[in-house]
C-alpha cells in the first residue's frame, strides 16, 4: 500500500480530525492545486475534472475537523477517490 493510499484510507476512517499537512499532500497527489485566497481561505482546484473544494485553513491547530472534514470527504467521494 502506497503512502497516498494510506492517506486516503486515513481520511476515510478519520472520525474527528485529519492533519492539514496530510490533506495538502494528498490533494496535490490527486491532481489538485492549492490556491490561497484572502485571510485563511484556501481553494483546491483540479483542472482536469473541474472539481473545486473551498476551505478555511485550520487555526490555531493544524487539524481539519467538523464540517470541513465532512465536505472534503464528500467531494472526494463524488469524484470517486474514496
Amino acid at each position: 500500500m502506497s503512502k497516498q493510499e494510506k492517506r486516503l484510507a486515513s481520511l476515510r476512517d478519520a472520525n474527528t480530525t485529519f492533519p492539514w499537512v496530510e490533506l495538502v499532500s494528498l490533494m496535490t497527489h490527486l491532481g489538485y492545486q492549492m490556491q490561497e485566497r484572502s485571510g485563511s481561505r484556501v481553494r483546491f482546484y483540479n483542472a482536469v475534472t473541474g472539481n473545486m473544494i473551498r476551505l478555511h485553513k485550520p487555526h490555531p491547530e493544524n487539524y481539519l475537523k467538523g464540517g470541513a472534514l465532512k465536505a472534503v470527504r464528500q467531494a472526494l467521494m463524488q469524484e470517486g477517490y474514496l
